[in-house]
């Protein structure tokens, strides 16, 4: 298993081969390689929250935690996870101790399972092309990822929202990778669960697969 650390020595080192074979795969991590369950983490964090209506905090993490700018802004690299956990704790109005802190980390992390399917899924795609994952996503998920679901990052090329800063729906996310690896953009699959995210990469002229199981994905494969 690695973390950042170990990840960015990687490819300063050229461990990730950015060599691209004729077939690229784009993978989206959350959703398709890895389950996300954002409100397991919204219960948890309202749970231990302040001493307001339950519903109305779980309301309002929701609101600006999983649907809002806050973690939009997170894993377009533009708040730094200290930041943004003490944000997070001021409005749960959690005590400000190291041991708070790092519960939260814990609870804003662990919200990922295997998706079926995906582990065989990834090692089949492999085979048959060069494999990027592509993820909107922040440091601390990374981390964890990297920890518990290493098999999910052991790819040819990650890359994130947070160290590119863009989200994919963002524009001209797909036009900068079709011209870092120097295909053509039909030679292309990006595998996504989101619709904005397809379109966007259409826009590219990137062929798309909209994910639901791995069991419907593969005739589009």
């Amino acid at each position: 298993m690695f973390d950042l650390t170990t990840l960015a020595a990687l490819e300063a080192d050229g461990a990730f081969d950015l060599r691209i074979t004729d077939r690229l795969y784009l993978v989206d991590l959350g959703n398709v390689l890895l389950k996300l369950d954002f409100e397991r983490f919204v219960a948890r964090a309202a749970e231990r929250g302040s001493l307001r209506d339950i519903e109305s905090l779980r309301s309002d993490i929701r609101g600006r935690y999983i649907l809002g700018e806050s973690k939009s802004r997170f894993e377009r690299g533009q708040c730094t996870p200290q930041v943004f956990i003490e944000k997070l704790r001021d409005l749960l109005n959690w005590p400000k101790t190291d041991a708070s802190r790092e519960r939260l980390s814990e609870i804003w992390c662990d919200i990922f399972e295997e998706f079926p399917g995906a582990r065989d899924a990834l090692e089949q795609l492999k085979l048959m092309g060069t494999v990027w994952v592509l993820s909107d996503t922040d440091p601390l998920h990374i981390q964890w990822v990297s920890t518990n679901f290493s098999w999910a990052l052991d790819v040819d090329h990650v890359l994130t929202s947070y160290e590119r800063g863009k989200l994919k729906s963002d524009p001209g996310v797909f036009e900068a990778i079709v011209k870092e690896v120097a295909l053509p953009a039909e030679r292309i699959l990006f595998i996504d669960d989101l619709q904005k995210n397809i379109d966007a990469a259409r826009k590219a002229s990137i062929s798309t697969h909209l994910f639901t199981t791995w069991e419907n994905a593969w005739p589009a494969i």
